[in-house]
């Protein structure tokens, strides 16, 4: 084991942990045969599980030491540790989620919901296990808010430096913040923490997507003790250790708009290829972006160049693809991306028309509106026009293309983001000759 999986470690804990037994043994236990039906159960839909599950909650409410709380009330730990590898006992409030609505007491499992690369500002995500899950076992939900995203931070009143993001803005960190998470929410439901022969052990199962998936799955690999089952969905294992296909995320966006909308990738293809080669011709980037209706004056000071111009203009559109595929189910002329290839296959627009038309649209989507700033009118312009800078994660170099190819966001989150894909998560992803984006 690492000596970032030492429980001892993290949280101070000197507790005797219970041996290993044989495999045998612990399928024989109940809290065992409930966690591998949880995992299961996680990876099957809806309309499979029985209607009993959901139409008859349990709805037991257990006593415990601490109000029971909506499922969407942010609430705070206020000792969590900045740095849980280091004899500095500084603490920080990390703001969590919980729900007990059907918690069937000790001895039941606790579903740990992972946090990611954004705040969570409106409560519990994945309504899937607080609605089904949790009462089909008598489990409670805790849900963290990962480290250095959202407004609360662990450097309070000033920026984090890039020594202490190297030390501080990691998976390791993250998961030693869940552990410390989760031993005082176990505390507070009266669960043994360690003894998996109690009665009173409450199994811990964590459940995540993307980077929360690969921590999840890395949890459970780090600290076997503390964690029963963790279920990881997309998680980009092979990314992050850089053997898988570095094209196949945008050759995916590429099948699924075509699948969406016959004709629409190679619309897109087209249309960008061009697009591309008249920004280039323009006369400076004051009329390219002007022909691509973008505000002059949000365009970043960086962007000094038609060639920086273009790559990142392309750039913009295929992570805003990648961000519409993500939601691109199920199919229907409402969904983003299907409104997004019926602009690129308009054609009675030019190609710089179409940009300005896509960049529009992002301008009226909710789902795009929460992920970047607020969008701003050039005064110097006589009619609305897009702020380009929206796509600008905060910090004084940040770029439109970012580390994560597929998109890191705006402000705080986008620069944390960023700085974790520059670091220790790095996903190598590209443009293939084969995408509907130009080759990159």
């Amino acid at each position: 084991m690492s000596s970032y999986g030492s429980i001892e470690k993290s949280l101070g804990n000197r507790e005797v942990q219970s041996p290993r037994g044989k495999a045998n043994d612990l399928l024989s236990r109940p809290w065992i045969r409930v966690a591998l039906a949880a995992g299961l159960i996680l990876a099957i839909t809806l309309f499979l599980i029985p209607s009993s599950s959901s139409s008859s909650p349990r709805n037991v409410k257990v006593a415990i030491s601490k109000d029971i709380h909506d499922e969407d009330e942010e609430l705070f730990y206020d000792d969590q540790l900045v740095n849980h590898f280091s004899d500095d006992n500084s603490t920080w409030s990390n703001r969590y989620y919980k729900s007990v609505n059907y918690f069937e007491g000790p001895g039941h499992p606790i579903f740990m919901v992972v946090g990611g690369e954004g705040a969570l500002d409106s409560g519990m995500l994945y309504p899937f296990v607080t609605n089904h899950l949790a009462p089909r076992f008598g489990a409670a939900v805790v849900q963290i808010e990962h480290r250095f995203y959202g407004p609360y931070q662990p450097i309070v009143g000033r920026e984090a430096t890039v020594d202490e993001l190297l030390e501080l803005l990691t998976p390791h960190q993250a998961m030693a913040d869940m552990v410390r998470l989760t031993k005082h929410f176990k505390e507070e439901l009266n669960c043994a923490q360690y003894n998996r022969s109690s009665k009173n052990y409450c199994p811990v199962i964590t459940v995540g997507g993307s980077y929360p998936g690969f921590l999840s799955a890395m949890f459970r690999l780090v600290y076997p003790d503390f964690v029963d089952i963790s279920y990881a969905s997309s998680a980009p294992l092979k990314l992050y250790d850089q053997t898988a296909d570095q094209y196949g995320y945008y050759d995916i966006v590429t099948k699924a708009a075509e699948r969406l909308s016959p004709g629409c990738s190679g619309a897109v293809r087209d249309s960008l290829e061009e697009a591309s080669k008249k920004i280039l011709k323009a006369s400076s980037i004051a009329d390219a972006v002007q022909r691509m209706n973008v505000c002059v004056a949000t365009v970043p000071s960086y962007i000094d160049s038609l060639e920086i111009l273009k790559e990142d203009v392309m750039m913009a559109v295929g992570f805003t693809f990648a961000d519409y595929d993500m939601d691109a189910y199920p199919p229907g002329p409402d969904l983003g991306m299907y409104k997004a290839c019926q602009i690129f296959q308009n054609d009675k627009l030019s190609p710089l028309k179409k940009l300005g038309k896509f960049f529009h649209m992002i301008e009226e989507d909710p789902e795009e509106q929460s992920e970047f700033p607020s969008m701003t009118n050039d005064d110097d312009l006589t009619h609305d026009c897009f702020d380009l800078s929206v796509f600008l994660p905060d910090g004084d170099n940040a770029r439109i293309t970012t580390s994560d190819w597929s998109g890191s966001g705006g402000g705080n989150d986008g620069k944390s983001w960023d700085f974790q894909l520059c670091t220790l998560v790095v996903d190598p992803i590209g443009f293939s000759p084969e995408s509907m984006f130009p080759t990159r």
